[in-house]
């Protein structure tokens, strides 16, 4: 029986090769992709958004929900909630970072009373009793200090203290103290969840609870980047600072290289960016928890461009990067100051005019939207996901607060200024407004 004729070696070649080609050239592509934008389109479908706090809808300009009074408070008749004609004051709502807030007041007088009483956002009941201040034209300021409000009143010559309990109202102590509003020395500054007092090429003190200095760290007196419970302060030699705990001045020892100059933290959920300078022209930023020890042990080349959610913006000298706080880059995009709203990430420009713009980038497709003349960095309040709420913050503003809809950049709603004593104000997720004529605190909710 004769055999099957075989097929000639040489006539499949052309198909061998054209396979091989074709899957060099897939391979190729898939590198390419990769390399240029695909491993951040993978990185972005794994990346999930943190948790974040909206406000209630604000899309229709919001009316009063709860309302209280000066009554209701306690206060005596006549009063106003306010930190009377200096704007660069602290308060006369003092923020917590929770619905709770405290509120300054004044009762009518040949010398005004000043009061502390506080207030719930989160329903508008009253914390507790008006506690009595100081008899002075001038108003006392008032600080968050741990579990107390510490307020200080100074008329130059010496200071008077107030020590409160947050929870209960109690006054715990009144007496002197050498924290002071008005001189250079042991000067009262809020930092995180505490009150310190710093004294310029000295260093910061602590305040304790008869409102007296405590725990010391030596350096330039000068608090720099610092989040509720940690800070930093330069030590007076170039490239070097002290990180310390806000509550009981204990140094920290973060792991910084050596041989490298520190230039500045910021600080997000659990943790911090921080840049560096090894040499001139070399820079790069690494990222540690709130103890100072490194999450990843991983140099960023490049200057830090800012952090929002669990996002760091890094930029080196031809391009801006993305990164989450695992150090995976997500988007590259020309820079800015960054924002994060849901999973839309906002970064700023300058337009022709040399204004600052926003443009929207989607953190899933990556895609970029048109820029939106609206500011979301100073007086920014927050969002509902769709509508962003502003308050400008310069005290003869002509607005209280005004809103912009997200996809189509137009303002929605705004509130006039018809009053010196007017304010918007965030408290917890609740925003709250002060009445014109300081009398009155409601809050801000849709109609």
């Amino acid at each position: 029986m004769s055999q099957p004729a075989l097929a000639n070696p040489r006539k499949r070649w052309p198909f061998v090769i054209a396979a091989l080609v074709t899957v060099v050239v897939v391979i190729v592509g898939v590198i390419a992709w990769w390399s240029s934008a695909g491993s951040e389109a993978w990185a972005r479908s794994r990346w999930n958004p943190p948790a974040q706090t909206f406000l209630s809808p604000m899309h229709a300009l919001p009316v009063a929900g709860w309302e209280t009074d000066i009554a209701t408070l306690g206060l005596p008749a006549g009063s106003k909630i306010t930190i009377g004609d200096d704007p660069s004051l602290p308060g006369p709502i003092i923020e917590t970072g929770t619905s709770r807030a405290y509120l300054l007041a004044s009762s009518p007088g040949p010398a005004p009373q000043w009061w502390l009483t506080g207030v719930d956002a989160a329903d508008g009941h009253r914390l507790f009793p008006p506690v009595e201040l100081s008899t002075t034209t001038r108003a006392p300021s008032c600080f968050i200090n741990g579990a107390s409000v510490v307020c200080i009143s100074d008329d130059q010559s010496r200071a008077t203290a107030w020590v409160i309990d947050s929870q209960t109202g109690e006054l715990t102590f009144t007496g002197p103290t050498d924290v002071r509003l008005i001189t250079g020395k042991l000067k009262a500054r809020q930092t995180g969840s505490y009150l310190v007092a710093a004294t310029e090429k000295h260093g910061v003190y602590g305040v304790g609870p008869q409102a007296q200095t405590t725990w010391f760290v030596p350096g330039v007196g000068l608090v720099g980047s610092h989040n509720d419970d940690v800070a930093f302060q330069g030590a007076g030699r170039e490239g070097r600072a002290t990180m310390f705990s806000l509550a009981d001045g204990e140094l920290l020892a973060p792991e910084f290289p050596d041989n490298a100059d520190s230039r500045g933290a910021t600080f997000f959920e659990g943790g911090f960016a921080e840049q560096f300078t090894e040499k001139p022209g070399r820079d790069f930023v690494q990222f540690f928890d709130n103890t100072g020890k490194l999450t990843i042990n991983k140099r960023f080349d490049g200057q830090l461009g800012g952090t929002t959610g669990n996002l760091v913006g890094i930029a080196d000298s031809d391009s801006y990067g993305v990164y989450t706080l695992q150090g995976v880059k997500l988007l590259h995009l020309a820079g800015g100051s960054i924002h994060l709203i849901g999973t839309t990430l906002w970064v700023s420009e300058s337009d022709i005019t040399q204004s600052t713009v926003y443009r929207p980038y989607d953190m899933r497709t990556g895609d970029k939207g048109e820029p939106c003349e609206f500011d979301l960095g100073t007086g920014y309040l927050g969002s509902d996901g769709t509508v962003s709420v502003r308050a400008p913050i310069n005290p003869k503003s002509d607005l209280l607060a005004d809103a912009w809809d997200l996809s189509t950049c137009e303002r929605v709603w705004s509130i006039p200024r018809n009053g010196p004593f007017g304010r918007v104000a965030r408290l917890g997720d609740t925003l709250v407004r002060l009445s014109d004529d300081g009398t009155e605190l409601f809050s801000l909710v849709s109609p």
